[in-house]
C-alpha cells in the first residue's frame, strides 16, 4: 500500500507540472500575443458576427478570419440550455452542442456563465491536462516505467490544439488515458464516469464506450455489456435534447466516406496555404512526413488487433477505422484529423501492447512537427519579445 501510494503520488507531481506547462504556454502567448487578452485563446474570427450580449467582453478579434472552433464552445459555455439564442451565432449548432460537457462545466463552475466564465472554461481545459497526464503517467508506471513519462500527453496533437485553441478534443484525449488506466486497473465505477462523460465531450467519444460493450460481449459478459452500453444513455437524452432545439442544417459536413478514400484523394489534391513560399513548402513537406505517421500508426494498430482481443484493442480498431474514413477535407488542415484521432495516439502509446515502444513515439512524432508549425508565428513573438 505504501508503494502505491508513493507512485500516486509521483504521478499526481508529474500531472502538476504538465499543468504548469500548459498554463505557462498559454500564459506567454496571451501577453506577449493578444495583448493580455485571454479570449484570444478561444479563436474568434471576424467572419462569423459576436453576440451583442457579449460586447462587453472585448473579445479577441483575429480580422480577415472565420476563427477557429472554440469560439462556438465559448458562445455555448454562455448559454447552453438555449435560453439566450446564441445559438444562431454558431456554424454548425446541431453540432456543436452535441460537445456541450466543457461549456457545461465551465458554466457551472463560473456561477451560471458570470464574469470568470473565461478562466472556467480555461481551467477545464487545464484540469483535463493534469488527468491526462496522471492517468497516462500511471499507465507508464503500470508498465514499470518513470511517471514522468506522463509529461508525453502535452505532445498528443489533440492536447496542443486544445491549449492553442480551446477545442474539446484535448479533454476528449483526457479520457481516453483515463479508459486505458481505468480498464487495467479500475475502480469499475471510475470507468463508467470516462464512459459517460466521453460522448458528452465529443461524440466521437461513444467509440470508447462501444469498445468497452464488444469486449464484455466477446467475454459473454452480458450485465457488463448492458452496464457499459447503459453509459450512453446521458449522452443519447443529450442529443436528442440538442436535436428538438436545432435544425438539420446545424449538423455541419459529412464526416465519414469509404475508407481511405479521403486519404487518396488527398494526395491529389494540392496544398492550399497561403503563407510565404518558404513557409509554404516547409509546410508541405511536413504534410506529407505526417502522413507517413499516419500510415504506420495504421499499420501498428493492424499488428496489434491481429494479437489481441481486449477493450483496449477494440478501442483502438475503432479509432482506426474513423482516421481511415474520414472525409478529404479533414486531410486539408493538420489540425483537423491530428487533433479528431488523438485518442489513437494515447490508445497507441499508454499499453504494452509487447512491441518497442520507439515505434507509437516515431508514428506521433511525425505528426507532430507539422502542429507544431502551426504555432510557429506565436513561439516566434514569443522569442522575439524575450530577446527584445
Amino acid at each position: 500500500m505504501r508503494e502505491s501510494s508513493g507512485s500516486r503520488r509521483a504521478a499526481i507531481a508529474w500531472a502538476a507540472l504538465a499543468l504548469i506547462l500548459a498554463f505557462a504556454g498559454q500564459f506567454l502567448t496571451v501577453h506577449v500575443n493578444y495583448g493580455g487578452n485571454w479570449t484570444g485563446l478561444f479563436c474568434t474570427g471576424s467572419h462569423f458576427p459576436v453576440p451583442p450580449e457579449l460586447s462587453g467582453e472585448h473579445i479577441y478579434i483575429f480580422s480577415n478570419s472565420a476563427g477557429y472552433d472554440g469560439q462556438f464552445y465559448h458562445y455555448i459555455a454562455h448559454d447552453p440550455f438555449f435560453q439566450r439564442g446564441f445559438a444562431s451565432y454558431i456554424d454548425a449548432p446541431r453540432l456543436r452542442y452535441r460537445r456541450i460537457l466543457v461549456p457545461f462545466l465551465a458554466w457551472l463552475l463560473s456561477g451560471g456563465g458570470g464574469r470568470y466564465l473565461h478562466a472556467a472554461y480555461i481551467g477545464v481545459n487545464l484540469a483535463f491536462v493534469f488527468l491526462g497526464s496522471y492517468w497516462l503517467g500511471r499507465c507508464f508506471q503500470l508498465r514499470g516505467m518513470h511517471p514522468a513519462w506522463g509529461l508525453a500527453f502535452l505532445g498528443i496533437p489533440g492536447v496542443l490544439i486544445s491549449l492553442d485553441r480551446m477545442v474539446v478534443d484535448g479533454p476528449l484525449t483526457a479520457l481516453a488515458a483515463g479508459f486505458i488506466w481505468h480498464t487495467l486497473a479500475g475502480p469499475p465505477a471510475a470507468l463508467l464516469a470516462v464512459l459517460v462523460a466521453a460522448p458528452l465531450v465529443r461524440e466521437t467519444g461513444v467509440l470508447l464506450t462501444a469498445a468497452a460493450v464488444l469486449a464484455a460481449l466477446a467475454e459473454r459478459r452480458w450485465r457488463r455489456a448492458i452496464l457499459y452500453g447503459a453509459t450512453a444513455l446521458p449522452a443519447l437524452a443529450w442529443f436528442a435534447f440538442v436535436q428538438s432545439h436545432t435544425t438539420p442544417a446545424g449538423g455541419g459536413p459529412p464526416l465519414l466516406t469509404w475508407p481511405f478514400v479521403g486519404l487518396y484523394q488527398r494526395i491529389f489534391t494540392p496544398s492550399a496555404c497561403r503563407l510565404p513560399v518558404h513557409i509554404s513548402l516547409l509546410a508541405a513537406t511536413l504534410d506529407w512526413v505526417a502522413i507517413a505517421g499516419v500510415l504506420l500508426t495504421v499499420a501498428l494498430t493492424l499488428k496489434i488487433v491481429t494479437r489481441k482481443r481486449d477493450a483496449l484493442a477494440a478501442a483502438l480498431a475503432l479509432y482506426a477505422i474513423l482516421l481511415t474514413t474520414l472525409r478529404v477535407h479533414f486531410w486539408l488542415d493538420a489540425y483537423s484529423y491530428t487533433r479528431l484521432i488523438s485518442p489513437l495516439f494515447v490508445l497507441l502509446l499508454a499499453p504494452d501492447w509487447g512491441l518497442p515502444l520507439r515505434w507509437p513515439v516515431a508514428a506521433i512524432g511525425l505528426i507532430l512537427p507539422r502542429v507544431v508549425l502551426q504555432l510557429g508565428w506565436q513561439a516566434l513573438g514569443i522569442v522575439r519579445r524575450l530577446v527584445g
